[in-house]
């Protein structure tokens, strides 16, 4: 037996102890109490009366001294006899409970029932299946309740029905003694979810990103945040968001609890909103509600389509957490101006492990706030709302839901069987009573239901509004628990996984398509466009919403999945038929294809599967948005080959972006190099024939005898009419006479 159960037990029978001891003086200084008012049996927790109490009102909640105090209370025969002189009986007790189990101890009839202060007896007999409403008021000098500084605090109280002096039903709840308003206080925040139903977006690959505004309705520039896209949900999401906001259901039911109640800070799915508003027109009426009543309210977020975040870091992709966390910033900020807290809420029931748990720091998320636990769990002492969890020896903030307050607010009878709305209130206050008088001083409280509430909303608003009035609470904003530091740990488990959750698998599928995509992005100076809703498409099947729907889920991961490399199949190569080249150098010309609306550059890539052939250096090419352009290729031959030739679309770092088109080059260079010498040879040949054709003329009989004549002709032509010169060896030397020739003398 641990020191501190042993001290808790001493305690609790000093207290008894002490009980007795002011029973038994009280008789002696006011005197034994009035007939049938000793203090009645402990009925045993199980037992099954065959009459019904609820207590309808306590007033008032919490009593100071002077107050008369009034209960009422409605008794049901639920049996199948008939109650002849039924009655009812208030009893107190007048000893502090001091600790949490104490209060349930008192709850769950583990106590005695205290001393009789009043009573009520109706008219008439009941009958089975009949009810009757019964008041008992005690007067202030009969509550007899000490007035020091240091003795306010819970009291219990008890309703008796009565068939004669026989006990037939009871119910239990608690009184509020305040004699002094110098009391301390503890911080009361209450954070609801505003989730939805499962969701699929609709986005056309052509959508366009519209940039956020400024204030006076300029763009923002350098440094603005992600574009927000209008994202469009599907027929079957149009139809589960018009049903969830229809009257009574849960989406319609929280819009009420954050009209009434403004001291409670709103958790929003910023897809859900966005998407209600471009669905029906019940959705659109709530979405547009909901917006205007969050202006300037605590709102705190979460990431885009509340992700599964177990599913996340068991697929071992924590950057989708990151992904979600950027797309819902933008949208939050347009909407609900900058500094809104990121929080990353656990999916289960259970606590998450610490993989999951490190996905806040993944998403720049202040903290992770943790499923509400068991009851059965609860400590003795409140704890604080603000602890730390310690993955891979990482301090990571976590919020911790109170489990009994939780409880009391969501499901009462969860807490105590056969609650009433009343009871369920004085035990609240009760249990922040002794909160705000726990040693170590009052904690910071905090109170999250589950995606799945469905606000009872007159029953949470008096709670609320019970709390806020009581001196020893102060209702602050649930963003107020992220600040500071805590000394206080939590420990989580090593591995922590759910049937429900999404595979493994199905989330590094959903990643895989988006790497592709964004890869993709980089062939166009248009990324933004070309990207416009694809991580809203990638997101969707995360949704822990999904998790009630695993078969639809399936499908759209299947579809998601589809729709995104959809848009990254707009770029392709002409297909190209084979080659024959017969040269060193041969130019070939290959027809880019963009399908894309968005113009792209792209670098072609020719890869010869042998050396035989290569391919010179091509630029990067640009092609308009949905049109083709031709690109020259040009193939270097060095040796005889039959080669398989690639050609594929990259980016400019080298990312494929088409599928790859083959085709096969016959390379034959030789017969350009035997065709160079064939007609070498043959100029070769000409050559020498023409000298060998001229020779032979020369040397001919004709050649020779022309020759011959040739010589004994004179060499100069003779003067005209006269002889000619005569050859050499014959020529006589005669003198030229005077005068003009002969004919000019004749």
């Amino acid at each position: 037996m641990s020191a501190a159960l042993r001290r808790g037990q001493a305690l609790r029978a000093t207290l008894v102890l002490l009980a007795v001891a002011l029973a038994a003086l009280s008789v002696l200084v006011v005197g034994p109490p009035p007939a049938g008012a000793a203090t009645a049996p402990t009925p045993s927790p199980s037992a099954t009366w065959p009459v019904s109490v609820q207590v309808t009102s306590v007033s008032p909640a919490v009593l100071r001294p002077g107050d008369d105090l009034t209960v009422t209370a409605r008794l049901r025969n639920d049996g199948t006899e008939e109650v002849a002189a039924p009655s009812a009986v208030l009893r107190l007790s007048r000893i502090r409970l001091h600790t949490r189990p104490d209060l349930q101890s008192w709850a769950s009839g583990e106590m005695a029932a205290g001393t009789r202060v009043a009573s009520d007896t109706p008219d008439g007999p009941l009958a089975p299946g009949a009810s009757v409403e019964v008041t008992m008021t005690v007067a202030a000098q009969d509550v007899r309740l000490l007035e020091g500084a240091d003795v306010w605090g819970p009291r219990g109280l008890t309703v008796d029905a009565r068939a004669g002096s026989r006990v037939v039903g009871q119910q239990r709840t608690f009184l509020l003694w305040l004699p002094t308003e110098d009391v301390p206080t503890t911080t009361l925040s209450v954070a609801v979810p505003v989730t939805g139903p499962p969701a699929a977006p609709v986005v056309p690959a052509s959508a366009a990103a519209v940039p956020p505004e400024t204030p006076d309705g300029g763009d923002e520039g350098a440094g603005a945040p992600a574009p927000v896209v209008t994202v469009q949900p599907d027929d079957a999401t149009v139809t589960r968001l018009d049903e969830a906001t229809g009257p009574g259901e849960r989406l319609t039911q929280v819009e009420r609890l954050l009209a009434s109640a403004p001291e409670v800070s709103a958790v929003i799915d910023p897809a859900l909103l966005a998407q209600s508003a471009a669905a029906g027109p019940r959705a659109r009426q709530w979405s547009a509600a909901v917006t205007g009543l969050l202006a300037g309210r605590d709102v705190l977020t979460l990431p885009w389509a509340d992700p599964d975040v177990a599913a996340v870091a068991h697929g071992a992709r924590p950057d989708l957490a990151a992904v979600a966390a950027s797309t819902a910033l933008p949208w939050v900020e347009q909407t609900f101006g900058p500094d809104v807290p990121l929080v990353l809420w656990a999916p289960g029931p259970t606590l998450p492990d610490d993989a999951t748990a490190a996905l806040t720091a993944n998403a720049g998320a202040a903290a992770i706030v943790l499923p509400v636990g068991d009851l059965d769990s609860a400590a003795d002492s409140v704890p604080a709302a603000r602890t730390q969890v310690r993955p891979d020896g990482t301090a990571v903030a976590a919020l911790v839901p109170d489990p009994v307050l939780t409880g009391l607010l969501t499901a009462p009878r969860s807490v105590e069987p056969g609650a009433s709305p009343t009871t369920a209130v004085q035990r609240a206050l009760a249990e922040l009573a002794v909160a705000a008088r726990q040693d170590d001083g009052p904690p910071d409280v905090l109170v999250a239901p589950g995606r799945d509430w469905v606000p009872e909303v007159p029953y949470a608003t008096a709670l609320l509004d019970a709390a806020a009035a009581a001196p020893w609470v102060r209702i602050t904003p649930a963003s107020s628990l992220l600040s500071g530091s805590t000394t206080a740990r939590t420990s989580l488990p090593d591995t922590a996984s759910d049937a429900a959750e999404l595979a493994p698998g199905q989330v590094q599928v959903l990643a895989a398509a988006r790497d592709r995509a964004h890869t993709f992005a980089d062939v166009t100076p248009e990324p933004q466009t070309f990207l416009a809703g694809v991580d809203e498409e990638v997101l969707a099947p995360l949704s822990v919403a999904w998790r009630t729907d695993p078969t639809g889920r399936d499908a759209l991961v299947a579809a998601a999945v589809a729709d995104v490399d959809e848009r990254t199949s707009g770029l392709t190569i002409a297909p190209l038929s084979d080659v024959l080249v017969v040269s060193a150098k041969s130019d070939r010309r290959l027809t880019v294809r963009n399908a894309l609306d968005v113009p792209v550059t792209v670098q072609v890539v020719v890869s010869p599967r042998k050396s035989c052939l290569q391919v010179e250096p091509i630029d990067p090419v640009d092609v308009d948005a949905s049109s083709e352009r031709s690109v020259p290729v040009t193939l270097s031959a060095h040796a005889n080959c039959d080669v398989r030739v690639v050609a594929q679309l990259t980016t400019t770092s080298g990312s494929p972006v088409s599928a790859p088109v083959e085709f096969t080059a016959r390379v034959q260079p030789t017969i350009e190099n035997v065709g160079t010498a064939v007609v070498g040879v043959l100029l070769a040949i000409g050559l020498v024939l023409g000298i060998v054709r001229t020779v032979r003329r020369g040397q001919s009989a004709r050649r020779g005898a022309r020759l011959e004549a040739e010589s004994d002709a004179p060499t100069t032509l003779g003067v005209l009419g006269g002889a000619g010169e005569p050859t050499t060896g014959q020529v006589e030397q005669q003198p030229v006479p005077d005068g003009p020739p002969p004919e000019d003398r004749a």
